[in-house]
């Protein structure tokens, strides 16, 4: 008895079952996201449509808008920020020149802060980062709200649950319930979030956002690669199930650990055209080596 009793333990612990809690696993995802590298260049094809199901499939009820962006992230500890991004759209060439500036907190009880520059207008407008009134990336489905981008989501946020083991795209994953704090409640549309955690890699390959009990939207993260040393997806999908849209991140290009000038990623590079130009030419030419 004692002999089968141990290779059942020695077998329980082997599965990895009881390994770790949710909050260690989602510490090692948070590291992943957004501690694993010090910068990041890309450029991005954003691609919105409203959609309906035909066959069981997705079909674009009218022409998709696409936008292509070019983006700049810094991980660093600039004035009390945790991280600093530049988005710039390059075309369709109506937006030429749109850009958005976000930084990232950690501390407590400070909300991230977006700067929106419209060409239109020619000015900067604040954007509000979380509740009913929270804008979206250029009109996409992907929201500045940070429960919609892993990458900016303050781990202290939100408690967690593990709540089973799943198979994904063939890989093993761990469920995780994400239920956001007193506090972050009164700041975000969203009741909670389900993610399926690759258990080798420590990264999301689908998570899904709920109001109440109404599942509203769902991000997958697809063609997933190790990149400089970091895990990252080159296509990543907002399907917004309540009203039948859908946005597509494609990421042609990516590179980590690229150096970005400090001053790219302030203000100035929202009005100052030539300024932004010549520090992001130094990164174009990054994407043609």
């Amino acid at each position: 008895m004692r002999i089968t009793i141990t290779a059942l333990l020695l077998s329980f612990l082997s599965s990895g079952v009881m390994a770790q809690s949710a909050k260690e696993i989602m510490t090692k995802v948070d590291y992943v996201n957004r501690k694993s590298y010090d910068t990041q260049i890309a450029k991005i094809k954003l691609t919105t449509c409203p959609y309906r199901l035909i066959d069981g499939k997705q079909r674009c009820t009218s022409r998709p808008r696409v936008v292509i962006i070019e983006n700049s992230k810094a991980i660093k500890n600039l004035e009390d920020t945790h991280a600093r991004s530049l988005a710039v759209v390059s075309a369709p060439i109506s937006d030429k020149g749109i850009s958005m500036l976000t930084f990232e907190y950690e501390k407590r009880g400070l909300e991230n802060d977006n700067w929106l520059y419209l060409t239109a207008l020619g000015k900067v407008k604040r954007v509000i980062s979380s509740g009913d009134d929270a804008g979206t990336v250029f009109g996409s489905e992907f929201s500045v709200e940070n429960t919609e981008n892993p990458e900016a989501r303050r781990f202290w946020e939100y408690d967690y649950k593990l709540i089973g083991d799943e198979k994904m795209r063939g890989r093993d994953t761990w469920v995780i319930e994400m239920i956001p704090t007193k506090e972050k409640a009164e700041r975000t549309r969203y009741t909670k979030i389900v993610a399926w955690i690759d258990k080798e890699k420590y990264f999301a390959l689908a998570e899904e956002y709920y109001r109440g009990n109404q599942l509203h939207k769902r991000r997958t993260q697809e063609d997933i690669e190790k990149i400089d040393g970091v895990w990252m997806s080159r296509k990543v999908t907002m399907n917004n199930l309540t009203e039948n849209r859908v946005s597509r991140m494609d990421k042609p290009f990516i590179a980590f650990n690229v150096d970005i000038d400090d001053e790219l990623l302030t203000q100035r590079a929202l009005t100052d055209f030539a300024f932004r130009e010549r520090n992001l030419e130094k990164q174009r030419k990054h994407m043609q080596e």
